[in-house]
């Protein structure tokens, strides 16, 4: 017994020694990490093109400033071309002199033309993959998803950490695998970031047109098949009623443009409900949020108390329609994108049973949905409590 106990003392010091760190050192070496990955259909028909991000460690030395080019990039793109995704990652693998490690993937971003024709191949694969990271955030290109990770990383040193950087900021509804997977087993639908790229003057290289990209919306899934995009206002809404979006800014005016404010609203939230009238569901989402008022512009001089009532009101209306106008789209192309269908099988699980096998028809012809905001402005700076003279 004393043997016993003097060995698991010991254990743990020799696991510390050059040993433990040898096995460690080779393991790494070994591996390629892959980052971020890009999807596209290929040129030929029934082809997939499959790129691969992965890190160059001898590059990425402590001193090296981030997305500068002294040393070349700090990381490598490898694209090929075959009939499935599983077939395109082992002719990369082929030409490889380290084994893939997908535990480290972060972002996987699908071309617009792929994602029309379905991502079923794509989710097959990051299933079966042992090391596939369910947190792994998925997004969608506008055309060649390839374009995206030319993108220039001025603050950072790879375009898959602009990329994560996006989702983890919450500028935007960011879904992940899990949430992929989790909405296609209910037979309900997702929504992706629709990310934009393009060209931008850089101001460090002297206005020098670089790679750029951005966001501009969001993408609609139902069945893995990307059916319709939002625009950013609809958007936002839409990352709002999911708890996914901080922070967001919104301007409103009235007396035909005479008057304007900005609020930035510090708190948002949202309450989703579901309640049965004459047989058929009846859903209400209610967007809840509390914002400063950091400009304003008005020619009239409202006293404070009065701008603060029509800001509010203006508010409301505005994010209430952009709420409206996105679930119309979502429910016109049978994409349940809020997952409601849940509130269903939570609350009412009778009859949940007899819809959910056609719940996209269901969604699209017989859901009725109430959207309620209150968004209330809290503080109206030193500008707005002056009196005019």
């Amino acid at each position: 017994m004393t043997l016993l106990k003097l060995f698991k003392i010991l254990l743990p010091l020799i696991l510390l020694t050059g040993c433990g760190f040898s096995l460690t050192k080779v393991e790494i070496n070994e591996q390629t990490f892959v980052f971020a990955m890009y999807i596209n259909e290929g040129k030929q028909k029934g082809t997939v093109e499959v790129t691969i991000s992965a890190p160059l460690p001898n590059r990425l030395t402590s001193g090296r400033q981030a997305g500068g080019h002294g040393g070349g990039d700090p990381y490598a793109m490898v694209t090929k071309t075959s009939t499935t995704v599983q077939d395109t990652l082992h002719l990369i693998q082929r030409d490889l002199s380290r084994r893939f490690d997908f535990s480290h993937t972060k972002v996987v971003v699908v071309g617009k033309g792929y994602a029309e024709a379905g991502l079923e191949d794509l989710m097959d694969w990051l299933q079966r993959e042992p090391t596939t990271n369910l947190r792994t955030y998925l997004m969608v290109a506008p055309g060649d998803a390839k374009k995206v990770a030319e993108l220039t990383p001025v603050f950072e040193q790879m375009p898959s950490e602009v990329l994560i950087r996006f989702a983890t900021q919450h500028n935007m509804i960011n879904t992940t695998l899990k949430d992929c997977l989790y909405a296609e087993s209910a037979n309900q639908g997702y929504a992706l970031t629709y990310l934009a790229a393009q060209k931008k003057p850089m101001v460090a290289d002297q206005e020098k047109l670089e790679p750029w990209t951005g966001i501009q919306g969001t993408a609609i899934f139902h069945n893995h098949k990307l059916l319709t995009t939002l625009p950013m206002q609809e958007s936002l809404a839409v990352s709002w009623a999911v708890n996914e979006v901080k922070g967001p800014l919104y301007t409103v005016s009235w007396d035909e443009g005479a008057g304007r404010a900005s609020v930035f609203l510090i708190s948002t939230n949202s309450k989703k409900s579901v309640r049965m009238v004459s047989g058929h569901p009846v859903f209400t989402i209610k967007l809840l949020g509390i914002g400063d008022v950091i400009y304003k512009r008005n020619l009239k001089q409202l006293d404070t108390l009065k701008a603060k009532r029509i800001i509010e009101r203006e508010l409301n209306d505005m994010v209430k329609s952009e709420l409206q106008k996105a679930l119309r789209t979502s429910q016109r192309v049978g994409s349940d994108i809020l997952q409601l269908g849940m509130l269903v099988d939570w609350n009412y699980p009778d009859h949940w049973e007899k819809v959910r096998s056609e719940w996209a028809n269901y969604y699209k012809n017989e859901v009725e949905i109430q959207v309620v905001t209150d968004i209330r402005v809290r503080n109206f700076g030193t500008t707005l409590k002056m009196k005019p003279k």
